[in-house]
């Protein structure tokens, strides 16, 4: 396992490919669903993603004893097929720490935190709240750059935190890929950038060097493991082969519509909200294990449930991802 020391040039050697964190499923009596875990990590792997980790927005509805048991079940279940990237965070500090010693333990290979939100008050706090975790965990970390902070990151305070030795990988989850190329102009060449959504994945990769699609559910949702698109159009771009990448990817388009329309909440500044209730019916839909939503989050009405189907099966899902059934 790499440490402080070597994690930058770990990161530009192994941070490569799809990253995927599936959601942790429930029970119907909102138990967490242990073999629902190992099937989802199981059907994540077997679509093509070379990371799987796990505890961004499941997080808040899991105890910190649950969180490390399900951190036990994706490494377990992973072996050495993928890496293991574990959101860590939480809003006391101790308890980051403690998270991110576990995933240490168990041989995740890297974390990823995210500043909470009564530490992104300001730009400062922001940078120091990664200074005093590095310090006492060592490990790579990959920090997530999210407006679900409450502040996003300049890229002055990027490139600070960048230059802290475990700091090893930006996700930057800032819905302009602009702000990312200018990160990569910036302070590029010191680490490793993602810009993580699929729909500008190959412009990203062909002419501007991204090595890694860092946390999409796009990577489950719109592979399966009998026909992964994205995974085939990023290795004919990597082999120049820029027409046969493209006409790919642009075979995924209904199905990109859909995984955008139900996101469009996650960006409305006005109504921000998490799609989680109609990406864990997705995921019901393909045979994997989504579950009812943790209370107090609200479940998709039937209503919303029936349109969505609708607009799925109009996209033509089964055909592109289980051509054998036809």
């Amino acid at each position: 396992m790499a440490g402080r020391r070597e994690a930058k040039e770990w990161a530009k050697e192994n941070l490569t490919g799809l990253f995927s964190s599936p959601s942790a499923p429930f029970t119907p009596d909102f138990a967490l669903d242990e073999a629902g875990v190992v099937r989802n990590v199981e059907r994540v792997v077997a679509a093509g993603a070379s990371g799987v980790g796990f505890g961004f927005l499941d997080a808040w509805g899991l105890t910190i004893a649950q969180r490390k048991h399900v951190m036990d079940l994706i490494a377990e279940t992973t072996g050495d097929r993928a890496m293991c990237t574990f959101y860590t965070a939480d809003h006391s500090v101790a308890e980051t720490i403690d998270l991110s010693l576990h995933a240490r333990a168990i041989g995740a290979q890297a974390i990823i935190l995210w500043v909470p939100y009564e530490w992104a008050s300001s730009q400062n706090l922001m940078h120091d709240y990664f200074d005093y975790v590095a310090q006492k965990v060592d490990m790579p970390i990959i920090a997530f750059n999210t407006p679900h902070s409450g502040m996003t990151m300049t890229h002055e305070t990027m490139a600070r935190i960048a230059k802290i030795p475990n700091v090893c990988g930006f996700k930057n989850a800032i819905k302009d890929p602009q702000h990312t190329i200018q990160a990569m102009e910036m302070f590029g060449d010191e680490i490793v950038l993602s810009y993580p959504f699929e729909e500008q994945l190959l412009e990203m990769t062909v002419q501007h060097g991204q090595q890694v699609l860092m946390g999409s559910t796009s990577v489950y949702l719109m592979q399966s493991p009998e026909r992964q698109p994205i995974v085939d159009y990023l290795r004919l771009a990597q082999r120049g082969d820029i027409t046969g990448a493209t006409h790919i990817r642009d075979e995924l388009a209904p199905l990109r519509e859909v995984w955008a329309s139900i996101y469009a909440v996650l960006w409305d500044e006005k109504k921000a909200a998490h799609p989680m209730g109609l990406i864990k019916y997705w995921m019901d839909i393909l045979g994997m294990a989504g579950g009812p939503m943790g209370p107090p989050m609200q479940q998709p009405d039937e209503a919303t449930k029936a349109s969505f189907r609708e607009r799925l099966d109009a996209a033509g899902w089964e055909q592109l991802l289980f051509p054998s059934r036809f």
